[in-house]
């Protein structure tokens, strides 16, 4: 087993000569109570056996399942995991699925398909991209950046006396110090900023620390007695309506393209605009499904009334990884409401292709999608 980061989906992106597997497992307390994760975890695999079996051999199945089946998954979980995801191949990463522990929400979901899975994971990517916390006392101001779901020290600035015995500074000239060298590592990130510490010293920080990604809101209480994971949890609870407000951005931005007629709507012409490389981005909705497959040569769609084999996947997540390997962007959001009833739309450089009777002369000048 290989644990992944959700920060690079290029590994992500590849192709197998056997099936791929993606399973989404999610620790969501409401599940819980219905139903135990081993229930449900069971409950994937099988599911995942019976779409392998309708193109290959049980003996084959067998052997390709039983690594997923040997693995204790749910015991790699920590305290604020909200679940984890599954992706396996007969490549493997070095030859074992791999693993990644999310802690944002996702659902119950397995797919078997010729490629994997992952939707969700763009948008958990496009989210949780990290954050600083910065710590402070006045005898210690601690920088800590978030790493695939841990807290990592980056950094420490203490308040102690001087070689010569001279006396610690007072607490405005420890921190007038260690702002600026803050200033100048923030400067180097895109992160929001959460301070965490008594009020006094969080109100003079946010006068020294010059970001645009500081967070107004703040963590308030003695950090020397916090655990890393309760100054998780509370990052969390001030992160979430931010991520939800950057989300509102990049839908107001397609409400824009949509006026200007800079917007398409129909699967086929968002399709054939991915294999163009016309899309500079693209919206789906998460948890909508469209089943069936792309001729990425082409941009030809076949639709199934629903998950028929082991090659049938979500168009609308083969669409998402057209997009990727041309340069576009792809933003997941949660809610249909702003799609107007589309579970897909794209923003296009320009629409001049939809309008043309032959595709083929502008598709064979274009490099194959492999």
């Amino acid at each position: 087993m290989k644990e992944l980061t959700v920060r690079d989906l290029n590994v992500l992106n590849v192709s197998s000569k056997g099936p791929m597997i993606s399973l989404y497992l999610s620790k969501d307390e409401a599940i819980l109570d219905q139903k135990s994760m081993l229930e449900r975890w069971k409950e994937l695999l099988n599911k995942a056996e019976y779409f392998l079996l309708k193109d290959y051999t049980r003996s084959y199945v067998d052997q390709f399942m039983k690594k997923l089946w040997d693995v204790d998954y749910i015991g790699k979980l920590e305290t604020l995991d909200r679940g984890f995801i599954i992706f396996h191949s007969e490549e493997g990463f070095d030859n074992e699925p791999g693993f990644i522990r999310v802690q944002s929400s996702i659902n119950d979901l397995v797919v078997v398909a010729d490629s994997f899975h992952i939707k969700p994971l763009i948008r958990i990517k496009n989210n949780v991209r990290g954050f600083f916390i910065v710590t402070m006392s006045s005898r210690a101001i601690n920088v800590l950046i978030e790493n695939s779901g841990h807290l990592i020290k980056l950094d420490s600035y203490r308040n102690e006396p001087g070689i010569d015995g001279t006396n610690k500074k007072d607490s405005r000239g420890f921190f007038l110090n260690a702002s600026q060298e803050l200033n100048k590592l923030f400067t180097a990130y895109r992160l929001p900023i959460i301070l965490a510490g008594v009020k006094d010293h969080i109100e003079h920080m946010k006068g020294l620390v010059n970001q645009s990604m500081l967070m107004e809101e703040s963590i308030v209480g003695n950090v020397e007695k916090m655990k890393a994971v309760e100054l998780r949890e509370r990052v969390y609870e001030i992160l979430n309506p931010y991520y939800d407000q950057q989300e509102l951005g990049a839908i107001k931005e397609l409400e824009v393209a949509m006026s200007r007629d800079q917007a398409v709507t129909y699967l086929e012409d968002i399709a054939i605009s991915a294999v163009l490389g016309k899309i500079t981005k693209l919206f789906v909705v998460e948890n909508r499904y469209v089943w069936g497959s792309i001729n990425k040569h082409t941009g030809e769609l076949f639709i199934a009334p629903r998950q028929m084999n082991a090659h049938d996947d979500d168009v609308l997540d083969d669409l998402c990884q057209l997009v990727l390997s041309k340069g576009g962007e792809v933003v997941v959001v949660k809610e249909i409401n702003n799609f107007k009833g589309h579970y897909a739309v794209a923003i296009v450089t320009d629409r001049g292709h939809l309008y043309q009777t032959d595709f083929d002369s502008e598709l064979m000048r274009e490099p194959l999608v492999m």
